[in-house]
């Protein structure tokens, strides 16, 4: 296994762990829909020199693909999930992603070995003890667009693989991404008449380290140490994300989270050895 790309794949999921902090609070305030449009925007207009580091390459589409797949549809897919079913079930449905991006990183020529396919269940398992616990609500629609968001997630991810394979620069893979999400989710909020955007230093520099470095961090990642190990990877940013509560005193970690802790701690061990 390539170390620099594992390494890269958890700085990624250690900056989107953190970074959702922020995000949550702005989310009081402004709204999912604004604050998920100002990241994206300020990515747009804050990023474009990236787009000198190499000429135009056939994965460039795919980047633009993985962004609509990814940061609008799927995102859009799971916040409705949230709203219908609440997060302590969208979450676990949700991360079915990282199942189904295995078996996507085989059709696209990468060996799954046994090691990795048990990772990406434990990742899942950890993910769903990790939620916060709350009545379980299975209504349909909610369940069908945790599940779809799923796919979504898992579609777009195996299009930045695509990107790294047409010799995309994972800088120009990330801007293009947020580009292309940017666009289309601006488009339609303004034919609803619901633009509006966060105006903070801060949050923009959050925005940067996310959808700027923590994309281009995935993105390297995929390419040198596979879309199967890199997926694995960045999703132990709910681990993190816990660690980091309980550590400034947020919250609290129980029986259930601490299940949750050691069951992502062994799906990384897993990986890195797989």
């Amino acid at each position: 296994m390539d170390l620099s790309g594992a390494a890269a794949a958890l700085t990624a999921a250690l900056i989107w762990a953190l970074v959702i902090f922020l995000y949550k609070r702005e989310m009081e305030t402004a709204g999912a829909a604004a604050v998920n449009f100002s990241r994206l925007l300020y990515v747009a207009v804050l990023m474009w020199p990236v787009l000198l580091l190499g000429a135009p390459t056939p994965g460039l589409w795919a980047a633009a693909a993985s962004g609509l797949i990814t940061l609008v549809v799927g995102d859009s897919l799971y916040f409705y999930a949230i709203q219908r079913i609440g997060g302590s079930t969208a979450a676990p449905l949700a991360y079915t992603y990282v199942v189904i991006a295995q078996y996507l990183a085989t059709l696209l020529g990468e060996v799954v070995s046994h090691w990795l396919a048990a990772s990406a269940v434990l990742t899942v398992v950890g993910a769903a003890l990790l939620a916060k616990g709350g009545s379980a609500r299975l209504e349909p629609l909610g369940v069908a667009a945790a599940l779809a968001a799923a796919l979504m997630w898992s579609l777009g991810m195996a299009a930045v693989k695509l990107a790294a394979m047409g010799q995309a620069h994972p800088l120009v893979i990330a801007y293009i991404r947020a580009a292309a999400a940017c666009a289309a989710l601006g488009i339609y909020l303004a034919a609803r008449r619901r633009v509006a955007l966060v105006k903070s230093p801060l949050f923009a520099a959050a925005s940067l380290l996310d959808l700027g470095l923590g994309s281009a961090l995935f993105a390297y990642a995929v390419g040198a140490a596979g879309l199967a190990v890199a997926t694995i990877l960045v999703s132990t940013s709910p681990l993190i994300t816990q660690l980091y509560a309980r550590a400034t005193g947020a919250e609290r970690i129980g029986l259930r989270q601490t299940a949750g802790a050691l069951s992502i701690f062994l799906a990384i061990y897993l990986a890195l050895r797989g």
